[in-house]
């Protein structure tokens, strides 16, 4: 009698070790991290340096791993997981998310905490080697400087209905960028002698704007101005941290269509602090509106695909300025829009087409850029990419055109969770 029951046992933790296993958690196993590496490797050629007669010139800036992120998370208990994320460059390493996140929480509530991609808008949410193009949008580092990735705590929260409909709501450290992109650096790029702000002439080293007087004040006040506003300090108050709120829902057209929409607000009353005058500060608000649409015919979804949208953001922050020999507070407001389409026509190959156009903050220009895309898909780790881009670069004189040739391969486990 007591072999038998020594079997029963033995068969009932046999039994139950494979279920876990097949459940990715088997005993012992539910604790080993998730690893994985991601490169992406870019070579670009741009016509925006000029040679001494004064017409552009194609050149290049050589070869530039955009990209060399490593990321490891895992679950430290049923309730709860840890995911790390770090960039690597020729400039040495740093950390580019940190954070945990707490799934268990009562009334369908879950929250994060760390250094993370806030939930604001999509593409500030994709890491940019996930995007379907070469470039990260211009938009994003006009109003957040890249990425939105701060430090801080978001609660989301999942409606109990019948229809998805989700809320996000945090409080971070500031407004923090951070963008693994740059424009190409060049003549055109820099105000001077030859190249004034729209609006403005130079009579020897001092510029005259009759038609733009604020780029004249802001022009001077950035090369003269030590007292600038600036950020908070280490130790603030709740009006110098950063609030933040997201709503957004999916839509379903039928069996092969769908959307995606959202709607996000992020808001400092201390954005900057005068070096002026005492107990006097400048507020930012950034809001946003975010629409994708999907269609993936259920016959043949790992083949064929096609998704587009846009996303507009508006910019609303202050700033001081001189005005008649007296430094007074000014509101700035700008406003933009990135759209995309993108056509998947098989596994392997996709393409497809961007355009944005948005206010630059310190000046009245609109900034413009178009591009389009085409991509290999070698497999399912590994891509490679051709992209054009068109940039009227905000009133200067010539436009700039870039190609620029994208490699991007994953090693290991890498996901953003439910990016679509």
């Amino acid at each position: 009698m007591r072999i038998i029951k020594s079997l029963l046992m033995l068969v009932f933790i046999v039994h139950s070790s494979v279920v876990l296993a097949q459940a990715g958690g088997g005993l012992g196993a539910w604790q080993n991290p998730d690893i994985g590496f991601v490169y992406d490797l870019k070579f670009d050629m741009h016509n925006a340096e000029k040679n001494s007669d004064g017409n552009q010139i194609w050149k290049t800036r050589g070869f530039n791993i955009s990209t060399a992120e490593m990321s490891i998370g895992a679950d430290l208990d049923p309730y709860a997981r840890i995911d790390f994320n770090a960039a690597f460059s020729s400039e040495g390493a740093e950390v580019h998310e940190l954070f945990a996140t707490v799934h268990s929480l009562p009334f369908s509530f879950k929250a994060r905490a760390g250094q993370f991609l806030a939930s604001f808008g999509r593409w500030s949410q994709f890491h940019s080697h996930s995007m379907p193009f070469a470039s990260e949008p211009r938009i994003l580092n006009e109003y957040f400087g890249g990425h939105l990735l701060p430090t801080g705590l978001e609660l989301s929260w999942l409606a109990p209905t019948d229809h998805y409909l989700e809320g996000h709501f945090g409080v971070f450290n500031g407004f923090e960028g951070h963008s693994h992109d740059t424009d190409p650096a060049s003549s055109l790029a820099a105000f001077g002698p030859d190249n004034p702000p729209p609006g403005c002439h130079f009579h020897g080293d001092d510029l005259h704007c009759p038609d733009n007087p604020a780029a004249e004040d802001y022009y001077y006040s950035q090369l003269d101005d030590p007292d600038s506003p600036v950020s908070a300090g280490a130790n603030k108050g709740l009006a110098e941290l950063a609030w933040l709120s997201r709503l957004q829902t999916s839509l379903e057209f039928g069996l092969n269509w769908s959307a995606d929409v959202g709607a996000s607000i992020i808001y400092q009353d201390a954005y900057r602090q005068s070096q002026r005058y005492d107990d006097t500060t400048y507020s930012k608000t950034t809001t946003g509106i975010d629409l994708a649409v999907f269609w993936n015919p259920v016959e043949q979804n790992l083949y064929r695909g096609l998704d587009f949208g846009v996303e507009f953001v508006h910019n609303r922050q202050q700033d001081e300025i001189l005005d008649d020999d007296y430094w007074v507070k000014r509101t700035l407001m700008d406003s933009g829009a990135f759209t995309w389409a993108r056509y998947r026509m098989n596994r392997r190959w996709d393409f497809g087409v961007y355009y944005e156009k948005f206010g630059e903050v310190h000046n009245s220009e609109q900034r413009t850029r178009m591009g389009s895309f085409l991509t290999w898909n070698v497999s399912h780790y590994q891509k490679i990419r051709l992209e054009y881009v068109h940039d009227d670069q905000a009133g200067f004189p010539e436009d700039v055109n870039q190609i620029i040739i994208q490699f991007d391969g994953v090693i290991g486990y890498h996901t953003h969770g439910g990016q679509r």
